[in-house]
């Protein structure tokens, strides 16, 4: 790899700080960053960027991203951020911070996007036309029995980033129904069904906003493209969620005038519903890094040299091999037991380091990694379900998951993981194929 201008980490509690899981905030991107679109096999990030290029100022499209949890979305997503901020109003904002992820109703998106997009005027002094912004209020303070007093008790604005002492009625408002949704069963029911005795109005004036924030930014700064809006961690939703956001409602997810990017889980690539047929243009996948060399039908496939170094390199970027490691052999055990999975890779660089530092290693060595691998292994065996097992032995021999609830639940919870490219497979993590459960399944399938 190139050499780095910056001081990587020399010790083992440095390796550990520097290993973060956390994606990668745009002041990290030159010291951190590692491009692997080519190892990945994909040009997910490219067309993004050529969809935004194309697009004239004042047209909105959906876009859909996907890819396994802990694959990079995010700090792609944030490098998408970063690449076009000068001419898009990028609004980055993570939906669990905002909504039950665990039972999100479209209502909910439109409701952050109103937040989010008020807020974002307001940080460049600007505002949304009294009269559109009068008539919303006097609509939401009649369906909802809210007033300025019931939602000044409810809000607390010094905790509140997004608010301030002179954030309008709307701003607090939303900030309260967005709190009650994530907070009380009882109160989102409520609130959703308040909310769906009028969709068309919630449509149509969230719209009027939406289209008055575009000419007011187009007046300030006239290169701009228009709002750019980018729902993070949207694929962590449930697939029975997933399906009901992106398959019932796949049409008001797609008519607000605005330019957004939804994470979508990857599971729902294997619904038998295909619900992002509906939607505009083909989902990008940010695969696995391709650490294999594949062959269809061979069970235990060998590694790709290339795909190993460029997994190992998400490392050497920020750790000095050297002095953390007794040899590199190590780190490329790491590697293999990722299965080209970023965050594994760097929840088991961090485990080794812990352990080797307990253990008053002065380097991580080998039974370092294999302490930090177990423990991988082990948090994978408390959640498969004992049935899961059959079916990830065929997903060994066949390289292809299965189209249905199973294989759905085992893309979520990443024990299949996704390879793309020249070719769409599947493959267990290697994690899940040293369980003595997978290796009896697999041998009970070859024998038959």
């Amino acid at each position: 790899m190139s050499q780095s201008i910056f001081q990587r980490a020399n010790t083992l509690r440095a390796a550990f700080l520097a290993c973060n899981v956390e994606p990668l905030e745009p002041a990290e991107m030159e010291r951190y960053y590692v491009d692997l679109s080519l190892v990945r096999k994909t040009s997910a990030i490219d067309n993004v960027s050529t969809i935004l290029d194309f697009q004239e100022a004042g047209d909105f499209t959906t876009i859909l991203f996907t890819g396994h949890r802990g694959c990079g979305k995010s700090t792609e997503l944030k490098k998408i951020q970063s690449l076009w901020e000068n001419n898009y109003r990028v609004i980055y904002l993570e939906a669990n911070e905002e909504t039950d992820i665990n039972d999100t109703r479209y209502t909910d998106l439109y409701l952050i996007v109103i937040k989010q997009v008020e807020f974002e005027l307001r940080k460049l002094g600007l505002t949304f036309n009294q009269a559109l912004l009068k008539s919303f209020e006097s609509w939401f303070k009649d369906i909802t029995q809210e007033n300025e007093q019931s939602v000044e008790k409810s809000v607390n604005v010094e905790a509140e980033a997004t608010l301030s002492p002179t954030a309008p009625f709307l701003a607090k408002l939303m900030v309260k129904l967005l709190a009650q949704i994530k907070g009380s069963d009882k109160q989102k029911t409520t609130i959703r069904q308040t909310l769906e005795k009028d969709l068309s109005r919630l449509k149509s004036d969230t719209n009027l906003l939406l289209s008055d924030a575009y000419a007011k930014l187009r007046q300030k700064f006239p290169q701009c493209k228009g709002l750019l809006i980018i729902f993070d961690n949207l694929d962590r939703v449930p697939p029975a969620v997933a399906e009901h956001l992106f398959f019932d409602y796949a049409a008001q997810m797609q008519e607000l005038n605005c330019t957004i990017i939804y994470t979508v889980p990857i599971s729902i690539l294997c619904s038998p519903k295909n619900p992002l047929n509906q939607f505009d243009g083909d989902p990008h996948i940010i695969p696995m890094i391709n650490i294999y060399k594949f062959e269809r039908h061979k069970c235990d496939l060998n590694y790709d040299q290339t795909g190993l170094d460029a997994m190992a390199s998400v490392i050497e970027k920020r750790v000095d091999i050297d002095a953390i490691f007794e040899s590199r052999n190590q780190l490329l055990e790491l590697a293999k037991a990722s299965g080209g999975h970023v965050r594994q890779l760097m929840q088991m660089m961090r485990s080794a380091c812990q352990t080797a530092s307990t253990r008053k290693h002065t380097k991580i060595i080998s039974e370092d990694i294999e302490y930090a691998v177990k423990q991988q292994q082990f948090s994978f065996e408390r959640f498969i379900p004992e049935e899961h097992y059959a079916h990830l032995a065929q997903v060994c021999l066949t390289k292809n998951v299965s189209k249905d609830e199973i294989g759905q639940l085992m893309l979520f919870n990443t024990s299949v993981l996704e390879y793309n490219g020249d070719k769409r497979w599947n493959y267990p993590n290697p994690v899940v194929k040293r369980n003595e459960f997978f290796q009896e399944a697999l041998q009970s399938v070859q024998k038959q």
